[in-house]
């Protein structure tokens, strides 16, 4: 299910699909609306990094300019090491930083499951990539959130104790602890926003070994219904 976010004009219509594309805007005149651009970050929005204990660089960008007026780049782009909770990012992950900030509660949730599940805390996530100027892989008109550093593709979770959560791997299991922790993961990463996309390897064969995590201004409920909890 696609659903819209933000404030829009009374002059715009918002059309909402219930399908596995990206939602659509467009104006009443058949006018496209302003294109994607990154997320301007909160003010102080580094300081409140470094004040939640998050390991960071300076990374900065050059705006990259593509047909349609997009503009690939990264608001106070950083790069960050280690994370709020102690979390080793490998490589560093290279974002805006209004995303830092979704990190940082990504991370508390990561813990807390891996805590419950796995009876251990996450030291490393293994990542496939954060920016990349293109387009989506399964929406070649789209832009994809990677455009502005918006987004990452989680492949692997390496806990504390030695145990290694590998997406490709544990997610299609049926059951056991590992499967169990990566589909309450997504759901709880999606319910509560932390991401306003979570795309996992039930959502299409683009994602079969990763958790694309973006901040985009829709959402996208790319779970397939796991990780909700019995009712009762």
């Amino acid at each position: 299910m696609i659903v819209p976010r933000g404030c829009v004009s009374a002059s715009v219509l918002v059309v909402v699909v219930s399908a596995v594309a990206p939602v659509a805007a467009v104006a009443d005149e058949g006018v496209a609306l302003p294109p994607p651009a990154a997320p301007q970050p909160p003010a102080g929005c580094q300081a409140t990094l470094h004040a939640a204990g998050v390991k960071l660089s300076r990374w900065p960008l050059r705006p990259e300019k593509r047909l349609g007026g997009v503009v690939c780049e990264a608001p106070e782009g950083i790069a960050v090491q280690r994370g709020a909770s102690g979390i080793r990012y490998q490589p560093a992950a290279r974002v805006n930083c209004a995303f830092g900030l979704r990190l940082v509660k990504f991370e508390a949730v990561v813990q807390e499951e891996a805590k419950r599940i796995l009876g251990s805390r996450v030291r490393t996530i293994v990542q496939l990539g954060t920016y990349n100027c293109r387009k989506m892989a399964a929406y070649p008109d789209l832009v994809s959130e990677h455009s502005f550093a918006n987004a990452i593709d989680v492949a692997e979770l390496v806990l504390a104790n030695g145990r290694r959560v590998v997406v490709e791997r544990d997610w299609p299991r049926q059951d056991g602890p590992s499967a169990a922790f990566l589909h309450r993961l997504a759901r709880r990463l999606y319910d509560e926003q932390v991401f306003s996309v979570v795309l996992t390897p039930a959502y299409d064969r683009h994602h079969h070994n990763h958790l694309h995590l973006d901040g985009a201004a829709y959402s996208v409920d790319g779970t397939g219904g796991a990780g909700r909890l019995p009712p009762g």
